[in-house]
């Protein structure tokens, strides 16, 4: 018969306390002290600092290694850990199963935490915080998953690593509720597959999440925003669900290359550049919901691959559902949500803007609303492109927990700002003369005439 678990009070080495625990113990460990040593968890115990006890490494190598399943490590301040990636110094190293590491402190080093091999682990409420005085390439991930599956990172808060949270073979993980700011990919995960994604806030990253190489994930109840290039990109990804994401205020809001047979429903793409990029041989994709809100292009596919490779055209909309698109000048006579006429994009605007970038700045002009409606209701030039056969003609409601911090007022704004305008606009009359007026602008440009010549 084993003897019960103790509680065992460390003043002064840890490592010493480690070594006379028996399996089952709890370490108590009272801060602020500050234990300049590396610790290795070898048995089954439980690691528990209270008022933020430090464990110091000097600079070199892992700080806290667990090599035993079952270990648990709550309340600790990890710092000045090695910064060799190549042998894979971490604040936290998890190198056994069904481990949890909760309401940690992890500072500078190599990685922040490092899942190596293992499954069925918890990282929850942890924060870990990059050094930046170290260029972004030569810092660890704040998070890393290597071959391992069936593990919960939530609620942990990342800044200033390389990747805030980078999976690798890492399968049938859910990751939720973590803020990760300033780094290179918020989320980055390859050749994963089955995650959840639910609930992240991803914000001032060169990209927010880049998912590669995956399939069967669901993204859902994300917010990217303000990241630099992209709010999600997905490249080479199958038979997953993007659902009530938020991607507001990007150069690209969604970025979606050589992706097949994915589901992108009541989402929110807004402020962004150019709300989809839709490149590269993605096929099958189904977008339904979707509210593209004062993107300056909603959607953008280059010319030369509309129908390049093209095996099977991406749908805009599913059982007589659309998407809403905030540019949108059709009108509703029946009433029923669905308007009268499809949206098309890239329109007669996106012709020219591919032609001539500088015309960009009349992206959100009420010029551009007429030449919109001029368009819908005398066609000049056939353009090949995306279309909604049955758009939207009011957003889907924006959820209370879908918020963005400070923007959530600024977004739900938007929102309302652009129904308003659509409502009033479906009255809009056009004459004959300024229809007359509009043919003539567009031919002159379709003719080749330098931009310039129309600010003269």
């Amino acid at each position: 018969m084993s003897a019960p678990a103790e509680t065992i009070a460390a003043t002064d080495s840890l490592s010493h306390a480690v070594a006379t625990a028996k399996s089952g113990d709890t370490i108590l460990v009272t801060g602020p002290t500050v234990f300049r040593e590396r610790v290795v968890l070898d048995k089954p115990l439980h690691l528990l600092g209270t008022n933020s006890p430090v464990i110091d490494a000097g600079g070199a190598g892992t700080p806290i290694t667990i090599q035993a399943a079952g270990v648990s490590v709550r309340g600790f301040t990890v710092r000045n850990g090695g910064r060799d990636l190549g042998t894979f110094d971490a604040g936290i190293m998890i190198a056994a199963d069904g481990v949890t590491v909760a309401d940690c402190r992890v500072e500078g080093g190599g990685f922040g935490i490092y899942l190596r091999g293992v499954n069925d682990c918890r990282v929850e409420n942890n924060t870990v915080l990059g050094d930046t005085n170290v260029p972004p390439a030569q810092r660890g991930n704040g998070v890393h998953l290597w071959k391992t599956r069936h593990n919960v990172i939530a609620g942990n808060s990342i800044a200033g690593t390389r990747d805030g949270a980078y999976f690798s073979y890492a399968d049938d993980n859910l990751i939720a509720s973590n803020r990760i700011e300033e780094t290179r990919f918020g989320i980055h995960y390859m050749y994963s597959h089955r995650n959840r994604l639910l609930g992240n806030t991803l914000d001032r990253n060169a990209v927010g999440a880049a998912l590669m190489f995956a399939r069967d994930c669901v993204v859902e109840g994300n917010r990217a925003f303000a990241n630099r290039r992209h709010g999600i990109l997905l490249m080479q990804v199958e038979h997953s669900r993007l659902a009530r994401n938020t991607v507001w205020g990007q150069n690209r809001g969604l970025f979606v290359q050589l992706a097949v047979q994915n589901r992108f429903e009541e989402n929110v793409i807004a402020n962004n550049d150019i709300g989809l990029y839709l490149s590269n041989g993605s096929e099958e994709n189904v977008f339904t919901g979707n509210a593209f809100l004062r993107n300056t292009d909603q959607v953008w596919q280059p010319l030369n691959e509309v129908a390049k490779g093209r095996q099977a055209a991406n749908q805009f909309s599913d059982r007589g559902r659309g998407n809403y698109w905030s540019d949108y000048t059709g009108a509703d006579a029946d009433q029923d949500g669905v308007g009268d006429t499809p949206y098309h994009e890239t329109d007669l605007f996106g012709y020219i803007v591919d032609r001539h970038p500088e015309a960009r700045v009349f992206a959100l002009s009420p010029a551009l609303a007429l030449l919109r409606k001029g368009e819908e209701l005398l066609p000049l030039l056939e353009t090949p492109g995306v279309t909604d056969p049955a758009p939207l003609m009011t957003p889907p409601r924006l959820k209370t927990e879908t918020r963005i911090s400070k923007s959530e007022g600024k977004l739900k704004s938007e929102v309302r700002n652009a129904t308003a305008a659509r409502t009033a606009g479906q009255g809009f009359g056009f004459r004959s003369s300024d229809l007359f007026r509009i043919s003539k602008f567009v031919l002159r440009i379709v003719n080749g005439e330098p931009l310039a010549t129309f600010f003269r």
